[in-house]
């Protein structure tokens, strides 16, 4: 029995390591997720709610495999057959989840430039009318070093006799001297680059993922199988005593 033994502890050291992992890496997730919401909730204006969404589901994905984690830890370190392969299908269950996010990702790269274009359009528009949109054409026009969608010209196309905003102007030398370039580059530069990262990287996350339910998979099946051979041979997993044997007779001297 002692080689079974030799090889179950092999798998259960690093099952934990790999779990540890898996925890810290969750971890990372939940961060990068709070990360990537607050800055699209700076350009809310200019992105649809699904992207927002996102993060949502990237931070609340995070926070259940992180519980999940300590709780197949908990399994594996106590050896317990039934916790560790439900640890593996709850596992397997919120990978599902993450590959329809990863899939919704990539969607959601491919038609940011469209997004983008249609939800400009309606700020610049309204960029007299509203308050809160005109503050955020604003700042991103500060923060992008940006002027209009394609151009400056858009503001002369959408608002013909006005001035230019002065997030507008990179400098003031006798007037308006604009930034040359629109913002719906830039912006599509910003936004595209996030959602790749939620994508690529969600996408790591599951092969790393796969690889600990595989591992735990192997662990509950060698530890069964462990088990029933030491209730075949009448044996407990846990420590075996002999007890002393009972004297019937008073020792002669």
């Amino acid at each position: 029995m002692h080689v079974p033994r030799r090889a179950l502890n092999m798998i259960k050291y690093l099952i934990l390591m790999l779990t540890f992992m898996c925890f810290v890496v969750e971890i990372i997730q939940i961060v990068v997720g709070a990360v990537l919401h607050r800055l699209f909730a700076t350009y809310t204006v200019f992105i649809d709610n699904d992207f927002v969404r996102a993060t949502h589901f990237l931070i609340a994905v995070g926070i259940v495999l992180i519980f999940l984690s300590i709780f197949g830890i908990t399994g594996i370190i106590f050896e317990n057959v039934v916790m560790i392969f439900l640890y593996a299908g709850m596992f397997g269950f919120v990978v599902i989840l993450e590959i329809i996010l990863a899939s919704a990702a990539f969607s959601m790269y491919n038609r940011v430039d469209s997004m983008l274009s249609r939800r400009m359009n309606v700020v610049i528009q309204r960029f007299f009318e509203d308050s809160f949109m005109r503050a955020s054409f604003n700042h991103m026009q500060n923060s992008m070093n940006c002027c209009g969608i394609q151009s400056y010209v858009d503001w002369g196309d959408f608002h013909p006799g006005r001035d230019l905003p002065n997030s507008c102007c990179r400098r003031f030398d006798e007037g308006c001297m604009p930034h040359e370039r629109g913002c719906h580059a830039p912006m599509s530069d910003f936004i595209g680059s996030r959602i790749h990262m939620i994508a690529t990287g969600t996408v790591i996350i599951i092969v790393f993922q796969v690889v600990c339910i595989i591992t735990a998979i192997i662990m509950g099946t060698r530890l069964y199988v462990y088990k029933r051979q030491l209730r075949t041979a009448g044996l407990s997993s846990g420590m075996v005593t002999t007890s002393e044997p009972v004297m019937t007779e008073k020792p002669k001297y």
